[in-house]
């Protein structure tokens, strides 16, 4: 059985009574990590990897009230669903009458693959996802400031799969075409703490690529106790942590072991896995971006986003640089590769001012209401992409056809029959 990781740029709830055993089991987590308690106070901003009282006393207190939201906005999906797609946030409708793009026959192996490079899109029996904010889908169909912070856990990209390719275009989706017995995609919207619906997306708002080893503990856990399992960030780094550092070489060092660490775990811990690595845009991208968004999206992005402005100074802008190069540097290590195990990394979000803009300027249809998270037509045409860049270089120069979920759609065939490992070209 063939795990497939979607890593990005990292309680079971009963109706808003969250177990007390999973709030118990978080603690444990941190302190087998080695993150320690601190006692909270209202001074400077503290680098490093802590919690605090506050945090562990707090813990029910938030996640009761995330849940609370999360029913009650849920409620209304319907009347939800028809404002976005009157937005044009929704990708089309694909009508029954209209065929896959891809000839869906003979795409898995007669026998399990003994080679992780011989793997082909039905090979793959589950999935799995850890990350932040995107993969967790916060905020897809938001339309207003109250309910922003919903996890349309549904509809993200990388690790769900409710509906159908149809309607609903995430890389789970198609893969289901390939595998009808596809298994660990989240099957709701739901908050991470809700396993029956979550399964094996674990993704949680505001996590950090220092957060991966935490998230990656949860995620083995999970399919340890998973009894149909037999044996998984994003732009917060530099959007919401760097700039609060003083010592920028610290954070770097902290960063790389961390996701370093993440790695390892993961090789040794779980058989026969292939990641895919989504890499965290380059800061001149994430710089064009803010650039050409309308004055509204600027004051909205700022405040997740609230790093950006540092960004002109030079010693942050070579940080965030670094950063960037950090994670491709990290995934191709020698040591992290074999015959079972495999990193990927897929560079989906360069030049992604051009995939998100026209004439210059944002194209509402694509973001979220604040003007950061994705809306569901932009985490289909990310499926897109990620799925062509699993089988073979995607082309970045074809912007338009790129901003469309099904133009420039790739399909296994004859020459390229396997899923793209770390020896491919990209």
């Amino acid at each position: 059985m063939i795990l497939l990781l979607l890593i990005l740029t990292l309680l079971s709830l009963s109706r808003g009574r969250p177990n007390s055993s999973i709030v118990n089991h978080s603690t444990q987590l941190l302190r087998r990590l080695g993150v320690k308690r601190v006692p909270f106070q209202f001074d400077p901003y503290k680098e490093g990897l802590y919690y605090t009282n506050l945090d562990q006393n707090l813990r029910q207190v938030i996640l009761n009230a995330r849940n609370w939201t999360q029913i009650s906005t849920l409620s209304n999906i319907d009347f939800i669903r028809a404002h976005n797609v009157e937005l044009g946030r929704m990708q089309q409708t694909i009508p029954a009458s209209s065929r896959f793009p891809c000839n869906l026959s003979q795409t898995r192996s007669p026998d399990v693959a003994s080679h992780i490079s011989r793997l082909r899109p039905g090979d793959i029996d589950i999935v799995a996802a850890f990350g932040d904010s995107t993969i967790a889908g916060t905020g897809i169909m938001a339309l207003g400031f109250w309910d922003l912070m919903v996890e349309y856990r549904g509809f993200a990209y990388t690790g769900d799969g409710i509906e159908s390719w149809r309607t609903v275009l995430t890389l789970p989706n198609i893969l289901k075409l390939y595998n009808p017995n596809l298994y660990g995609y989240a099957v709701a919207h739901s908050l991470s703490a809700d396993v029956k619906r979550s399964r094996l997306n674990v993704a949680e708002p505001m996590l950090y690529l220092l957060d991966l080893p935490f998230q990656v503990h949860v995620l083995i856990d999970r399919l340890h106790k998973d009894p149909k399992v037999n044996i998984h960030v994003g732009p917060n780094d530099i959007c919401s942590e760097l700039c609060y550092w003083h010592d920028l070489e610290a954070f770097l060092r902290l960063e790389e072991r961390q996701l370093y660490a993440s790695f390892r775990l993961l090789r040794d811990n779980v058989p026969r896995l292939l990641i895919n690595f989504i890499i965290q845009p380059d800061i001149d991208d994430v710089m064009n971006v803010f650039s050409e968004m309308p004055d509204d999206c600027t004051t909205k992005a700022s405040f997740f986003c609230n790093c950006h402005g540092k960004y002109k100074q030079e010693k942050y802008y070579n940080v965030a640089k670094r950063f960037f190069d950090m994670q491709k540097s990290i995934a191709s290590l020698p040591e992290l590769q074999r015959d079972d195990f495999a990193i990927v990394t897929h560079e989906i979000f360069k030049n992604v001012s051009n995939l998100w803009s026209r004439n210059g300027a944002l194209d509402k249809r694509f973001m979220a209401n604040d003007c950061i998270h994705y809306s569901q037509l932009a985490h289909a045409v990310l499926a897109k992409l990620l799925w062509n860049n699993m089988l073979n270089q995607t082309d970045f120069t074809l912007s338009e056809a790129r901003r469309r979920p099904f133009e420039y759609f790739l399909c296994p065939n004859a020459d390229r029959q396997f899923l793209r490992t770390t020896g491919d070209r990209f």
